[in-house]
């Protein structure tokens, strides 16, 4: 790591603290819902951690979770999040509660029109209708009557590698028998932080503020996929939080409706608790 772990750690713990003064700042009725202790994957990773059991369905919602997030903003769904649980309900509605005999039945056309009356479609939702119902949903049944669970196989592959780079590798390679149809390393990351495993989402965002124009943790201007999920981790250790709460903050400190400090444009530069050690010297003075 370039920056010293210990400064980034304490710049982290500063901008965790920034967002909680400013959500608790803006009387908006919805910035509980941006706390940490009330998101989805927050509620997944307890689950796993008490030793829940996840089912076909919980799968199968935290891809459908995973595959509409670049399509859906904060603005979007900030009226549609169930507070209790972090769910969705009207995408849960339109996904039959995620049954996979009742979803099997359901066109890709027909999910992707269902959507788009939501506001909640992307440019590649069809594409991913089509993966999920074609491909991704059987494969899941698969592994479910082989191995008894999902997670059972999962399992397999955390054993020879408990950074999950594998599994993601497998499930998301091009040359992989295991691959998810329209998933990518990023989606597969993010749909198995939404099912309660422990890393990040590789997305460019947070690699970009890992990379060597901003906190200074990689050599590359953009921290690479996989040494993304090394630097979260190795980061979220010293801070004694999980690499999922680390990549939260991370995350919420750039997002539009949340932080909106580190953004792409206009960044609020003087206000950044990174801005002793950036290297955006552009903005910083």
């Amino acid at each position: 790591m370039g920056t010293d772990i210990d400064a980034v750690s304490d710049i982290i713990e500063h901008m965790d603290h920034q967002l909680r003064a400013l959500y608790l700042k803006h009387e908006d009725g919805f910035r509980e819902k941006r706390l940490w202790n009330h998101t989805y994957v927050k509620h997944q990773i307890d689950r796993r951690r008490n030793h829940k059991d996840f089912k076909i369905q919980d799968h199968i919602r935290a891809m459908v979770y995973s595959m509409l997030s670049s399509g859906i903003t904060w603005d979007d769904t900030k009226k549609a999040v169930s507070l209790n649980l972090g769910h969705v309900p009207k995408i849960d509605q339109i996904f039959c509660q995620y049954d996979p005999d009742l979803l099997q039945a359901k066109t890709p056309e027909t999910l992707t029109d269902e959507i788009k009356r939501l506001n909640y479609a992307g440019q590649n939702t069809k594409r991913q209708m089509d993966g999920l119902i074609h491909t991704n949903l059987k494969k899941m049944v698969l592994l479910e009557q082989r191995y008894g669970t999902i997670d059972s196989y999962y399992h397999l592959r955390i054993r020879q590698d408990p950074s999950m780079k594998l599994l993601i590798r497998a499930l998301s390679h091009k040359d992989s028998p295991d691959k998810y149809i329209q998933m990518g390393e990023v989606l597969t990351a993010e749909y198995l932080r939404n099912i309660g495993y422990d890393l990040a989402r590789p997305d460019q965002h947070i690699r970009q503020i890992l990379g060597s124009y901003h906190l200074g943790c990689s050599e590359h201007f953009t921290a690479a996929i996989y040494e993304t999920l090394d630097l979260i981790r190795n980061i979220a250790e010293n801070m004694n939080k999980s690499a999922v709460e680390v990549h939260y903050i991370l995350w919420s400190y750039c997002a539009k409706g949340y932080g909106e400090i580190c953004t792409a444009k206009n960044p609020k530069c003087c206000m950044c608790a990174a801005k002793k050690i950036c290297k955006n010297k552009k903005y910083v003075s």
